[in-house]
């Protein structure tokens, strides 16, 4: 008798024991990035996981009640190793994923997620037109290549009596940067300029390229590349004597452009939807978390990853993981760092873009 008594109350002490772990676990909602962590390609990856965990981190990796628990992943800009990514993510029932940090990698992870509605798919730098005006599953912070995009840009290129235009793009991630100057091109020809005269590649032979510039003597080089490939060519091209004014997208505008470029980066154009020295409360706020907490500046890809972060926090805490793209275009307006970002239906935002020029080493406002 005294054993079944013994036998029982060990029973009922860890029954009780049960029901005190089921009811203080936590659910756990598990959130994937997938992007460039390496290489080339990673002074974009590393500034946004850097943004992610910052905003994670000020909600303690807790929403309603549910731990989070973040994934970050490296495509490393290989399209079998970014399927494997993204399929595992599938397997292990993740349903919100960040990313990717190209447009290329970017259509790539949509042809698997979108046939997953209960998926929820966000990127904090994939900008091509491409994937515009489309009912998918596909959402993110980031602009796109259209033409009302560029309006502001051709208006300045105009202005300054830029007319025979030498596009330049890197073809390691076409879906976004040929994308970019075919874009611009339409956005300038639609404001009265001319067909672009060529369209040239960051791997070609460096000298057959300054020999078919000096040719074709364009009053502008466009040139649409990460920041360490368009470094690579704007310096060549001052070395070998070539003087043509350069912009670039806002790809290729972040602190390693400068560093890499060093002399040759005096002058250089960039048109974009962040300033450094905003004035913004919010920006202030957190620029200053994120110097302390990673003792560098934040750069713009840090400054989306953070916004893309926000975002999905907030639509958590209206309901169900699974729920989000409904949320969101329930919701369509957030406040960003900068000013409010604006969904349309599909999914693509409006925001104000900005010119800047390298002035003694640093990218000035020159509206």
């Amino acid at each position: 008798m005294k054993k079944l008594y013994i036998f029982l109350v060990i029973v009922i002490l860890g029954l009780v024991y049960f029901l005190y772990i089921l009811k203080t676990s936590k659910e756990v909602i598990k959130i994937g990035f997938v992007g460039a962590l390496s290489a080339k390609y990673s002074d974009l990856g590393n500034p946004m996981m850097n943004g992610i965990i910052l905003a994670f981190e000020e909600e303690k990796y807790e929403i309603n009640g549910k731990k989070i628990e973040l994934i970050f992943k490296d495509d490393k800009k290989d399209e079998e190793v970014n399927r494997q990514i993204v399929n595992d993510f599938i397997s292990q029932g993740i349903k919100i994923v960040m990313g990717n940090v190209t447009s290329s990698m970017s259509k790539i992870s949509m042809s698997i997620i979108n046939k997953h509605k209960d998926m929820f798919m966000i990127s904090a730098a994939s900008a091509s037109n491409e994937f515009s005006g489309i009912d998918d599953q596909f959402f993110r912070v980031h602009v796109a290549n259209n033409e009302q995009r560029f309006s502001t840009f051709t208006k300045y290129i105009k202005d300054n009596n830029f007319k025979k235009i030498y596009g330049i793009y890197d073809p390691g991630n076409i879906t976004y940067t040929k994308d970019y100057l075919e874009n611009f091109e339409k956005s300038f020809i639609s404001n009265g300029g001319e067909n672009f005269i060529k369209y040239a590649k960051t791997d070609e032979n460096l000298d057959d390229l300054v020999f078919d510039i000096n040719n074709s003597n364009p009053d502008l080089i466009l040139l649409c590349a990460n920041s360490v490939d368009a470094a690579r060519v704007v310096q060549y091209l001052r070395m070998k004597g070539v003087q043509t004014q350069i912009a670039s997208s806002e790809w290729g505008m972040t602190p390693a452009f400068i560093e890499n470029t060093g002399k040759y980066s005096e002058g250089i154009i960039f048109n974009i939807d962040y300033d450094e020295d905003s004035k913004s409360e919010d920006f202030i706020n957190f620029s200053k978390k994120f110097r302390l907490k990673y003792q560098m500046e934040p750069s713009l890809f840090a400054s989306k990853g953070y916004e893309l972060a926000r975002i999905v926090i907030e639509l958590l805490k209206m309901g169900e993981q699974t729920e989000l793209k409904r949320n969101l275009l329930i919701k369509k307006e957030f406040k960003g760092l900068q000013g409010d970002i604006i969904f349309d239906k599909y999914g693509d935002v409006i925001r104000k873009f900005n010119t800047f020029k390298v002035i003694n080493g640093k990218f000035e406002k020159v509206e």
